[in-house]
């Protein structure tokens, strides 16, 4: 699922599992987040237990419609088996993984 964020530098935090069925959910909000002003979108995956193709699929499509609009991703806090697909596809190639000491 998701949770409203109070800090101004993360656009969005994820919970518990992003597989096909939250991507689903979440595809007006990925679509409104596509078109932000801000120069760069960080999700906080903190809280991210599991990540299906649907979820790592659903990252890489707001990542290309950044990218085409000169605009940034970076994943807050990606740990355990969200992390090892994302090294294994070689995502963190792409979208920087980063940690909570590189926010600022």
């Amino acid at each position: 699922m998701l949770q409203a964020t109070t800090n101004p530098m993360i656009s969005l935090t994820l919970q518990d599992e992003f597989d096909a069925h939250i991507a689903r959910q979440m595809e007006p909000q990925f679509e409104t987040l596509s078109k932000t002003e801000d120069d760069e979108l960080i999700i906080d995956m903190t809280q991210v237990q599991f990540i299906d193709s649907c979820g790592i699929g659903a990252i890489v499509f707001l990542y290309k419609r950044l990218k085409s609009r000169g605009k940034k991703l970076r994943l807050l806090n990606v740990n355990g088996q969200p992390r090892q697909l994302m090294t294994m596809l070689r995502i963190n190639k792409v979208i920087p993984l980063i940690t909570s000491a590189e926010l600022n």
